[in-house]
């Protein structure tokens, strides 16, 4: 099983890698509860049809935050059942985020 995880800041372009991934044959869930990363993992090592299940999960500072602090923990519990698993940052810089966010460049009124 290969598993990739998008995450980065809000309108860095994780949606945009989602339908990319989408494309090229991987299964696509956006805004999973980082808590359900093993299983999820687990599910689809178990009920898949596929020989290589590919899947791609964005996770991101919408999850709660008890949940992202675990974050390490659960990427380690998705690793040791020998999942082949990538981690996918996106960042922005400031000028990009804030010609996609005009309203935010002079303030929410």
């Amino acid at each position: 099983m290969r598993l990739i995880i998008v995450s980065g800041r809000s309108g860095s372009g994780k949606s945009t890698a989602l339908d990319v991934l989408e494309d090229n044959g991987f299964y696509c869930i956006d805004n999973l509860p980082a808590g359900l990363l093993p299983e999820l993992a687990e599910r689809a090592l178990i009920h898949t049809e596929l020989a290589q299940p590919l899947v791609a999960v964005s996770i991101d500072a919408r999850n709660l935050p008890s949940h992202l602090s675990r974050f390490p923990e659960l990427l380690e519990e998705v690793r040791a059942r020998h999942i082949q698993c990538d981690v996918l940052y996106l960042d922005a810089d400031e000028d990009t985020l804030l010609k996609r966010f005009p309203k935010l460049a002079g303030g929410i009124p």
